[in-house]
C-alpha cells in the first residue's frame, strides 16, 4: 500500500530488523539449520534432546526422551526475531500462541534453550501474552472466549509502516485521487509530534516490558504512552538489556536533558538498516566540537569514529547467559545512557590501537 508512492523508503525499510521482527515460518525466515549434524540440542538430562526437523514442507521441534521411549513434537508456526541476534519460535494451539523450547542464537550458529525454559525438561507450555506480540508484530486481533483472551488469525507480522504512522487507508484513498497534493493528509508523521510524543512512539517497545493500563494494541502514535503503560518508578535505574528500558536511559542522559529538540530520531533513521556505529559519530559531532575534548591530543582522528564505543558502551546482559557445550556465551546490549565511562573509553581506545597495529 505504501510502496507505490514511497518506493525508496520502502526499499530500505524492508531490510531492517524492525520489518523482520516476526514472520511466518518458512525456509527464508528461519535462520537455524535443519540438516543432519546441525539440528540437535542436547540437554543436561541423559537421553533427553531436541531435534529440529523438516517434514512435508513444514518445520518441527521434537523433544525426545530416549530413556523412557517417548517424544513430543510441535510445528514451528511463527518466527520471532530478525536473526541479527537470534530467533525464537511459536506454535498455535486452540487460539493461543506458545513459545517453543528451542531458540536459535546467531553469534554461535547454534540451537539453545529458549528464554523461560529450564534445561533438561520437556516443556512446550510457555504462553505468549499480548504484550509480547504488541512489540513483535504490527497488529493482532484479540478475541475473548469464556473469559480467555485468544488470538484470531487476523494479524500483521513484522513492524510495518502503520505501527508508527497509523492506519494509512484514508491517506492512500485521498492521495490516489489528489496526486498533486503533497501535504500528506490523513496520516501520522512522528517527525511532526512534540518531542515527548515522538519518543513515546519508540518507548512503546523500547522502554521495557511495562505494565499495561489499557488493552493491548490500543495505543496510537501521537498519544501519551503513560495512558497505556504504567511507567517504571523513578527509583528504578534502567538497564541496557533484552527488553531493557533504553528510552529511560536516554532520558537520564545529560545530552537529552540539555537538548530540547533531541529525540530517538535525532540519531536513528528507522527506515534504514543501521549497524555501523562509527557512522553515528557524525551525529555526535553535529553538537560537540572535537577541539574541546580533554583528550583530543591523545585520541586524535579517532574522535571522528569512536564516540559511541566510549560514551555509549556495550553492557553484558544480566538477563541472559548462554551455556554452550564448550563455552559460555554472553549477549551485549548498547547503553543509551550517553555519558563518560573511563573504563569503557580505555578499552575502546586499546581495541582501536590493536586494529591499527595489525
Amino acid at each position: 500500500m505504501c510502496k507505490a508512492c514511497h518506493q525508496n523508503i520502502f526499499a530500505t525499510f524492508v531490510q531492517t530488523a524492525h520489518f523482520h521482527t516476526s514472520a511466518e515460518a518458512t525456509t527464508q525466515s528461519i535462520r537455524g539449520r535443519f540438516s543432519g549434524g546441525h539440528n540437535l540440542l542436547r540437554t543436561s538430562s541423559e537421553g533427553l534432546y531436541f531435534k529440529m526437523e523438516r517434514r512435508d514442507g513444514a518445520f518441527y521441534q521434537t523433544a525426545v526422551d530416549s530413556t523412557r521411549g517417548r517424544s513430543t513434537s510441535e510445528r514451528i508456526d511463527l518466527v520471532v526475531g530478525s536473526g541479527r541476534r537470534g530467533q525464537s519460535f511459536l506454535y498455535w494451539r486452540r487460539g493461543l500462541l506458545f513459545e517453543l523450547p528451542v531458540s536459535y542464537l546467531t553469534g554461535i550458529d547454534a540451537w539453545i534453550n529458549s528464554p523461560g525454559y529450564t534445561d533438561g525438561q520437556i516443556d512446550f507450555g510457555r504462553l505468549i501474552v499480548p504484550r509480547c506480540l504488541e512489540c513483535h508484530t504490527t497488529s493482532f486481533t484479540l478475541q475473548t472466549d469464556r473469559g480467555v483472551v485468544r488470538y484470531a488469525r487476523d494479524y500483521a507480522l513484522g513492524i510495518s509502516c502503520e505501527k508508527c504512522h497509523g492506519d494509512g487507508r484514508a491517506h492512500v484513498a485521498y492521495h490516489s485521487s489528489h496526486p498533486a497534493d503533497g501535504s500528506g493528509k490523513y496520516i501520522l508523521n512522528p517527525a511532526r509530534f512534540s518531542r515527548d510524543r515522538n519518543v513515546d512512539t519508540c518507548a512503546l517497545c523500547h522502554s521495557g516490558e511495562g505494565t499495561p493500563r489499557a488493552p493491548p494494541f490500543s495505543y496510537r502514535p501521537g498519544e501519551k504512552l503513560d495512558d497505556y503503560l504504567i511507567p517504571p518508578p523513578d527509583r528504578d535505574v534502567p538497564t541496557p538489556d533484552v527488553h531493557g528500558n533504553q528510552v529511560g536511559l536516554l532520558r537520564r542522559s545529560k545530552c537529552y536533558r540539555s537538548s530540547p529538540g533531541m529525540s530517538c530520531s535525532t540519531c536513528h533513521d528507522v527506515h534504514r538498516p543501521e549497524r555501523d556505529v562509527t557512522a553515528f559519530a557524525q551525529k555526535c559531532l553535529a553538537c560537540h566540537q572535537t577541539g574541546g575534548h580533554p583528550m583530543a591530543a591523545e585520541i586524535g582522528g579517532r574522535m571522528l569514529t569512536d564516540c559511541i564505543d566510549c560514551h555509549m558502551p556495550n553492557r553484558k546482559s544480566k538477563a541472559i547467559q548462554i551455556n554452550a557445550p564448550t563455552r559460555q556465551f554472553a549477549l551485549y546490549f548498547r547503553s543509551h545512557a550517553i555519558g563518560i565511562y573511563p573504563e569503557a573509553a580505555a578499552a575502546a581506545l586499546q581495541r582501536s590501537d590493536q586494529r591499527r597495529n595489525r
